[in-house]
C-alpha cells in the first residue's frame, strides 16, 4: 500500500514537473518578445516576412525622397533587401521585429515604428531624415494573447506544486527500482513533449492562427532553435531509457537475492 501511494505521488509531481518544463519552452519560442531580439537575424531570414518589411518601407519612402522617379521604388527596395539579410542590419531592426512580436501576443498595445533615424540606416539615403516615423500595422492574436497570459501563472504554479509532491514522495520512502522505472518512463514522455511544445506548436498554431505576415516570427524561432531541441530530447530519451533499463535489472537483482523460506519443506517431512 505504501508503495503504491509513493508511487501516485511521484507520478503527480512527474505531472506538474513535465507541465512546468514544457510550458517553459513554450514561453521561450512563441511568447518571448526578448528572444526575439536576439535572433532578428533567424527571425528576417523568412522571405514572406523580409519581402513585407521591404515592401512597407520602400511604399513609405521611395516616392517622398525621389519624387517623380519611377525607378525609385526599386533603388529603395534594393537597399532595404540587403539591410534586412544582413547580421548588422538584422541587429538594426531587431528592435522593430521584437515589437512587433509583443503586439502580436497581446504583450504590447503600443504603435510598431521606425523612426526617421532608423529609416535613415535602413534605405541608406540621409534624405529620410525629413520623413515621418514609419508605422506597420501588426494585428494582436487573441488566442495567442490568452495562451501567453495561461502559461504566465501556469507554469510558476506548476513548479511550485511539483516540488511539493516530489518532497512528499521521498517521505514515503519509494522503491528505489519502481521510482526509477518510473523515472524512465516519465523522461522518455518528457522528451516526446519536449519537441510538442518548443518546436511543433510553436511552428504551426501562430500561423494557422492568423494570416498576418508577423505571425511568422514564433515559427522561425523554433526553426532556429530546432537542433538545441532535438538534442535536449535526445539527453532526455536516452537518460529515460537508461533508468527503464536500471530498474528491470535491480527489480532481477532483488528476487534472485530474496532468501527461500524452507519452513514449509521442513514441515512436510516431518509428517512423512
Amino acid at each position: 500500500m505504501r508503495r503504491s501511494f509513493a508511487g501516485l505521488l511521484f507520478g503527480i509531481a512527474f505531472a506538474f514537473a513535465s507541465l512546468a518544463i514544457s510550458g517553459f519552452l513554450l514561453q521561450r519560442t512563441a511568447f518571448s518578445p526578448e528572444r526575439t531580439a536576439s535572433a532578428a537575424d533567424a527571425v528576417l531570414q523568412d522571405e514572406a516576412l523580409q519581402q513585407e518589411l521591404v515592401r512597407l518601407v520602400s511604399e513609405a519612402t521611395a516616392n517622398q525622397m525621389y519624387p517623380g522617379d519611377p525607378a525609385a521604388a526599386s533603388v529603395v527596395r534594393t537597399n532595404v533587401g540587403i539591410v534586412a539579410s544582413t547580421a548588422p542590419g538584422a541587429e538594426l531592426l531587431a528592435e522593430l521585429v521584437a515589437d512587433a512580436h509583443a503586439v502580436l501576443i497581446g504583450q504590447s498595445e503600443d504603435q510598431v515604428t521606425l523612426t526617421p533615424q532608423q529609416v535613415v540606416q535602413v534605405v541608406r539615403d540621409e534624405r529620410a531624415m525629413a520623413l515621418p516615423a514609419i508605422t506597420f500595422d501588426v494585428p494582436r492574436v487573441g488566442t495567442l494573447a490568452f495562451i501567453d497570459g495561461l502559461l504566465g501563472w501556469l507554469v510558476p504554479l506548476s513548479a511550485i506544486a511539483a516540488v511539493v509532491f516530489f518532497v512528499l514522495c521521498f517521505f514515503a520512502h519509494p522503491e528505489r527500482s519502481a521510482m526509477f522505472h518510473s523515472l524512465g518512463i516519465g523522461l522518455v514522455a518528457l522528451a516526446a513533449l519536449t519537441i510538442l511544445f518548443a518546436y511543433v506548436l510553436p511552428k504551426f498554431v501562430p500561423p494557422a492562427l492568423s494570416d498576418s505576415v508577423w505571425a511568422r516570427i514564433p515559427p522561425q524561432l523554433a526553426d532556429n532553435a530546432l537542433g538545441r531541441t532535438l538534442f535536449g530530447a535526445l539527453l532526455l530519451a536516452g537518460a529515460g531509457l537508461g533508468l527503464f533499463a536500471a530498474s528491470g535489472r535491480m527489480g532481477r537483482s532483488k528476487r534472485w537475492s530474496t532468501p527461500v523460506s524452507t519452513y514449509r519443506y521442513r514441515e512436510e517431512r516431518s509428517w512423512s
